[in-house]
Order: structure tokens, then C-alpha cells, then sequence
């Protein structure tokens, strides 16, 4: 089964989401991105847009930072972007729980 916008977990609420039912990412992958949307809640901006990415899984981008996360079932990746270009090739991984999102928060800045 596929996820659309109406049957996401309220955590998802504001995030404009840029896929289609026939278009849409794994079900493994949502449920990380749930678990990752509950993590950052309250410690720093929700994501602006939601995508499917290259693979069935999550693209997050916020609007006012250079940064996207791509969400798998088992990880999530950080890209940060100067300019609209990558900044780095080395592409930190992180986990979607409320510790493992560290390399997330610092690149908002946030302790």
C-alpha cells in the first residue's frame, strides 16, 4: 500500500508533500521519516516538503536552510548544500531517534 498525504500520522501535518499515490515511497521509509518527524518535534523546524527520492524513500528539505535529509527504512543521510551545490562529499548518516539526530540539529544549530 502506498501513503498518501491523508493517511499520514499527524506529525506530518504542514509538510507539503510532493509525491502521488503511483509515485509514492516505501512504507518502511515513512514509518522512519514518522519516527524522525517525532524526534526533531519541538527541537527544531519541521521540514517544508516531502518528495520520493531517486529510491522508494523519503526526500525532507526545509525552505530555509540548505539542507535535505534522504529517509530509508534503516537510516537517514544528511546533505548540506552552499550556493545550491553539495558542501561535502562526505555524507554523515544518522538514525531517526532522539539521539541519533544529533548530526541533524547541528546543522540547524541547535544544541
Amino acid at each position: 500500500m502506498n501513503e498518501t498525504s491523508d493517511v499520514l500520522p499527524a506529525v506530518w501535518a504542514g509538510i507539503e508533500i510532493k509525491w502521488t499515490p503511483d509515485w509514492a515511497p516505501e512504507p518502511a521509509a515513512i514509518k522512519t521519516a514518522t519516527r524522525l518527524l517525532g524526534a526533531i518535534d519541538g527541537k527544531m523546524p519541521k521540514p517544508a516538503s516531502a518528495a520520493r527520492g531517486y529510491w522508494p524513500n523519503v526526500l525532507f528539505a526545509w525552505s530555509t536552510r540548505e539542507v535535505e535529509v534522504e529517509v530509508f527504512a534503516s537510516h537517514c543521510e544528511l546533505y548540506l548544500f552552499k550556493d545550491g551545490n553539495l558542501a561535502a562529499t562526505d555524507i554523515p548518516s544518522f538514525k531517526a531517534t532522539r539521539v541519533g539526530i544529533a548530526p541533524l540539529l547541528e546543522a540547524f544549530g541547535v544544541r
